[in-house]
């Protein structure tokens, strides 16, 4: 939560790892994370980007999609508000930056909510990737967290709004107050059905969807899976699963060590198992907050 909160007030940090540009690749696949919707760089990866520096990768990251004409756009952290097809050429913009100036071949894409959809929309319309030849593909791996892969109704809202106001009068609404972003992503909605035209995945590229059965952003969370089509890989994973304490929600499972842990295995490269030294992290997870650490009872110490 004080990421959010400071975020709001400077839109310009970024997370500490984040852009080093001058610093030599040596073999390494740069990853690019993008964040979701109303969010930013700084509040969604404040958490995961250090660990993945640290961890040895180059991360990298831009805010996009910025909209104020929305009333939710006008606070100067809020991003992602404009359409998805639109900050898709933002997106693929700075993708193909990465590549040009690290001279790297591949990136590997990690985004949150809306993140995933655009790293997505980057290799079916962006020249991410070549599904005749796989081996030129730019993107080797997408990991999502929580995401926007087939449309939300938003715990419901948004399929009772369309039951409700068959005329679409109501996108009006939902335009001035939260922006075309949230159109777009309702299920049924045009640019899902663009997303989703050549099916969930593309060949040659590696899939991880990371979700939360306690998501009430991108509903139901079983939509956040993706099914693997010819020449693709995909693991769907759950972060309850074998993790009952973990209640992560739709912005918690930013800062969640277990999400982070997750992650970090699905980029790891390498012939020894990730697992083989690093357990299964298992956490106590709080909606919004993320982990719940364990108050210090130092004052309660005889000195």
């Amino acid at each position: 939560m004080p990421a959010f909160l400071k975020s709001l007030r400077h839109p310009e940090w970024l997370p500490d790892g984040v852009n080093k540009w001058d610093e030599p690749l040596d073999g390494r696949v740069p990853v690019v994370l993008l964040h979701g919707t109303w969010l930013n760089v700084y509040n969604s990866f404040s958490l995961l980007a250090p660990a993945l520096e640290e961890a040895g990768h180059a991360v990298f990251a831009k805010n996009y999609g910025r909209d104020s004409s929305p009333l939710t756009g006008r606070a100067s952290g809020v991003f992602a508000t404009a359409g998805l097809l639109d900050s898709q050429k933002e997106v693929a913009a700075f993708i193909d930056e990465v590549l040009e100036r690290t001279g790297a071949r591949q990136v590997d894409l990690v985004g949150h909510s809306q993140g995933v959809a655009q790293a997505r929309l980057y290799l079916t319309d962006s020249g991410g990737a070549d599904p005749q030849n796989p081996e030129k593909n730019k993107v080797r791996r997408i990991i999502g967290i929580g995401g926007s892969n087939h449309g939300t109704t938003l715990s419901g809202i948004s399929s009772l709004a369309s039951v409700l106001d068959r005329s679409g009068r109501s996108d009006g609404l939902t335009l001035k107050l939260l922006g075309q972003a949230a159109i777009d992503q309702r299920v049924g909605s045009e640019a899902v059905r663009h997303l989703n035209r050549q099916g969930d995945t593309v060949p040659g590229v590696d899939y991880t969807m990371i979700c939360s059965r306690f998501d009430q952003i991108v509903t139901p969370w079983r939509t956040q899976r993706l099914e693997a089509g010819p020449g693709a890989t995909v693991r769907n994973v759950l972060v309850q699963t074998g993790n009952i304490k973990d209640f992560s929600d739709h912005l918690a499972i930013l800062y969640s060590p277990r999400v982070v842990d997750l992650v970090l295995e699905a980029l790891h490269d390498g012939d020894e198992d990730y697992r083989t030294t690093h357990p299964e992290v298992s956490t106590w997870v709080v909606p919004w907050f993320g982990e719940a650490r364990r108050p210090s009872l130092s004052f309660l110490r005889r000195h």
